[in-house]
């Protein structure tokens, strides 16, 4: 008997008809752009501003976090007697690898993604605490909970898969390579998770701008809040430690994105908000950048030669 001829459902059909329609124009994943005419009352470059300033807020909050999880970790191995070196790229433990024990292993490289797991949610606590004011700082606390949930989460997803950081950790304790693969499969679904419930407090730093945000621009703002400076942050990051490049730190850092992407599943259909009718002003912040910069090469200067504990 013949094969009968596949039958479409209308809808499925019109659907099939309407995607082809735009791959043919080439308009199927373009995104919608800011129609500067609804929001003439915006200055002009107000998105550039604002990636500018989120940019650097980002790396500041990096700093922050990165540097008190390398002293967490240094701090956790004089417990055990074991001498170490802080880098920019990481701790340098001298100590002869047959030295190392169960207990040393577990301890040390169990203390920081630990301690970025409570950092995280007393930050959190700090942020809900202050989510109604308009300073800017807020973002810093926002980017250091984004950065400590990061290494708390990315530490045990890319740790169990390259054998480093956390990982260590693992392999100390015998754990299956299965067990590896569900845990990894656990963590990928809890940062998931935790972005579709936290992504309320990403929109509300509109606030810090907007005395509202409308689905016409809501879009924009996520991308050039959150998106814009964690591409940009993350390859500064990368720079700023050449020549000693780390695959794992850096797949480490990329994970952050399983916690951006579920704000812009949920925001797509979320409501405008409405915060007040008090003036904002938006402008560069210039001695935030200041300070960032400094920062930054104080960070590589006094890292690359060393810091011992």
């Amino acid at each position: 008997m013949p094969d009968r001829p596949l039958v479409l459902h209308s809808k499925y059909y019109i659907a099939y008809r309407k995607l082809r329609y735009l791959a043919h124009r080439g308009t199927l994943f373009s995104l919608p752009q800011f129609d500067r005419n609804l929001h003439p009352d915006f200055p002009k470059g107000t998105f550039s501003i604002i990636s500018a300033n989120s940019f650097f807020l980002f790396l500041m909050a990096y700093l922050i976090i990165y540097t008190l999880h390398l002293f967490i970790t240094a701090c956790t191995a004089l417990l055990f007697d074991i001498p170490v070196i802080i880098f920019y790229k990481d701790v340098d433990f001298l100590i002869r690898g047959i030295d190392w024990t169960t207990d040393m292993v577990t301890g040390v490289f169990s203390a920081g993604p630990i301690s970025m797991a409570v950092i995280s949610l007393l930050l959190l606590i700090l942020y809900i605490a202050v989510a109604t004011e308009t300073g800017i700082l807020r973002l810093l606390v926002l980017w250091m909970i984004f950065h400590a949930l990061t290494r708390f989460f990315g530490e045990l997803l890319v740790g169990a898969v390259m054998g480093k950081g956390f990982g260590y950790v693992f392999l100390y304790m015998f754990v299956l390579d299965t067990s590896k693969v569900v845990l990894s499969i656990l963590v990928f679904v809890a940062m998931f998770t935790i972005g579709l419930l936290i992504f309320q407090l990403f929109l509300y730093s509109s606030n810090i701008y907007f005395n509202d945000l409308r689905k016409s621009y809501r879009l924009q703002f996520i991308l050039s809040q959150f998106f814009v400076p964690f591409i940009l942050g993350n390859i500064v990051i990368l720079l700023i430690k050449i020549p000693s490049f780390s695959y794992f730190d850096a797949t480490l850092n990329i994970t952050g994105l399983l916690i951006l992407i579920p704000l812009l599943v949920r925001s797509v259909g979320f409501q405008d908000m409405y915060f007040d009718e008090e003036p904002r002003v938006i402008k560069l912040r210039m001695s935030m950048i200041v300070v960032t910069i400094i920062s930054l090469i104080l960070f590589r200067v006094i890292f690359g030669i060393g810091v011992r504990l």
